[in-house]
């Protein structure tokens, strides 16, 4: 029941947040979304939300809300067999949080953690951190724009061992 109860009420706070103009609120409702579709086995409705929540964390010139909108499209990312694409995006919000000197809180550690997991055991530590470390290089802007232009076909893998498919 909880599975269904807590993204409507996310949604309504959402809705109402815009209705009211306070749209910057939204990138934590989103990104909270993004994580309940994740968790459900929804690719396609995590990656939306997190999209959504990457845009609207561009209103904020808040760079901790970037990095979360960057892990949630790591873990949208993960899931839909882009397990290259979450490492680099994991490394570029981890590069974001030192920059800020706020680190990683406890309450989205789990998140981190099991995207990272799930894209370690798909390309294995070496390529995983591989990837993470150029990440870390990255802005977020343009760790975005390599997450955007690795679009992955339905049933389509990355290549999983230290090959950058974006051909980075």
């Amino acid at each position: 029941m909880a599975e269904r109860v807590v993204p409507a009420v996310a949604s309504a706070v959402l809705e109402w947040h815009r209705q009211v103009g306070l749209d910057g609120a939204n990138a934590l409702i989103l990104a909270e979304l993004g994580f309940v579709a994740e968790l459900r086995g929804d690719a396609r409705g995590a990656l939306a939300h997190h999209k959504e929540g990457y845009e609207t964390t561009l209103t904020t010139d808040d760079p901790r809300a970037v990095a979360l909108a960057l892990e949630g499209l790591a873990a949208a990312h993960a899931l839909a067999d882009g397990p290259w694409t979450a490492a680099l995006l994991l490394g570029a919000a981890s590069a974001a949080r030192a920059a800020t000197g706020a680190p990683l809180p406890a309450a989205e550690r789990l998140d981190v953690g099991r995207t990272a997991a799930a894209a370690t055991a798909a390309l294995g530590a070496a390529a995983f951190t591989d990837a993470f470390t150029q990440g870390e290089a990255l802005s977020p802007e343009a760790a975005h724009a390599r997450a955007r232009a690795s679009r992955i076909p339905a049933g389509h893998r990355q290549a999983a061992r230290g090959t950058d498919p974006e051909g980075g």
